[in-house]
């Protein structure tokens, strides 16, 4: 009887484990330059009859009919010597994949005006993180663009051409507190 309970823990181990890595290898994308990554994508076409026959198969980050189309990326800017200048560019070229998903969301979040509390914070954090020096006046602002969206689908010629017109606001001025 305890060689069958030990059994039985066995397989329902097993079987999560079979599920939860099943369901972690489908809602992959294919990532260029991550050997890992890309080796998982590949096994999808094994797992994909067990995550279809038991309904694992929403991809919840694109919403398919609609998908995303606005481009967002947040600059902040330390004035020296009476300018303005560019010292990080906050996108989705700058996060580890593993923290994309939250860092994205609160970027997101974090552009509307009655986010003033989470922006201040934010601009905190990047001042201590980085050992800005108290009183470095900061400038937060948010840069964006569109996909357009067309009724018929464009040529790759068309596709190469286009330039994305970037729309850029302030969101918020301050000076860095002091470093701990």
């Amino acid at each position: 009887m305890k060689f069958l309970r030990g059994l039985t823990k066995v397989a329902i181990a097993l079987f999560v484990v079979w599920h939860m890595s099943a369901t972690f290898m489908y809602s992959l994308y294919h990532v260029e330059n991550v050997p890992v990554l890309a080796w998982l994508y590949e096994k999808r076409p094994l797992i994909r009859p067990y995550v279809l026959a038991t309904s694992q198969w929403q991809r919840w980050n694109l919403f398919s009919p609609d998908p995303l189309r606005r481009v967002i990326e947040f600059e902040f800017d330390q004035k020296i010597d009476g300018s303005w200048v560019n010292v990080y560019t906050l996108n989705e070229k700058n996060v580890t994949w593993f923290q994309r998903a939250p860092e994205l969301k609160i970027m997101r979040r974090m552009e509307d005006e009655k986010m003033r509390p989470l922006q201040k914070r934010y601009v905190e954090d990047f001042c201590r993180r980085n050992r800005i020096p108290e009183g470095a006046e900061m400038r937060l602002r948010k840069r964006w663009f569109v996909i357009p969206r067309h009724k018929t689908t464009q040529s790759t010629a068309w596709w190469q051409a286009w330039e994305p017109n970037w729309k850029d606001t302030e969101l918020l001025q301050m000076t860095c507190p002091a470093l701990p």
